[in-house]
């Protein structure tokens, strides 16, 4: 596999690809001062180890706040709800792997892809329409926590596949 690079202009997020499998998605992930990613989310019966090599990372992981300093490693268990921030000054690097690798590789992919093109907002997050898309299509690798967010994607998913959101997000898939 070459090297892939994955860029969000909007969060602030990179992530180089080093390694993608059905096993294994490890990338080393950079998260720009004062950065976060959109939304707490869970990944159904993934394990998420992140190590961060420099900076500190900060997570809630089931409502529990911790701090990741530069050499430290903590793996969120499968199912536990989290959101990434870093309130630092500098950027905060990570090495994070995920195990089994689910379609991680292809949803994040589609997210950046659609913040590269300007299908999101301020936060990064993309209109409801194209996340009911986004998380009906990643719903084995990725959920929203939020139980309201769930039920709005489920209700709306009918109507994102009619208006063709489904399409705009394969665009962004891996060959």
């Amino acid at each position: 596999m070459s090297e892939e690079l994955l860029v969000n202009p909007v969060t602030g997020e990179t992530m180089r690809v080093l390694e993608s499998t059905a096993d294994v998605f490890k990338i080393e992930y950079a998260l720009r001062a004062h950065g976060e990613i959109p939304l707490e989310h869970f990944h159904p019966n993934v394990v998420q180890e992140i190590s961060v090599s420099v900076g500190e990372m900060h997570v809630t992981i089931n409502g529990e706040h911790k701090v990741i300093k530069a050499g430290e490693t903590y793996a969120a268990p499968p199912s536990a709800v989290h959101f990434q921030w870093n309130p630092c000054d500098e950027e905060t690097i990570a090495t994070e792997t995920y195990r089994p690798a689910g379609r991680n590789h292809d949803f994040f992919r589609t997210l950046f892809g659609l913040a590269t093109d300007g299908h999101t907002d301020e936060h990064g997050m993309p209109s409801l329409l194209v996340r009911a898309a986004i998380f009906t299509e990643f719903r084995d690798t990725i959920r929203p926590a939020a139980s309201n967010i769930r039920w709005v994607i489920a209700l709306l998913a009918p109507i994102s596949r009619l208006l063709g959101y489904r399409r705009l997000i394969k665009k962004y898939a891996r060959p």
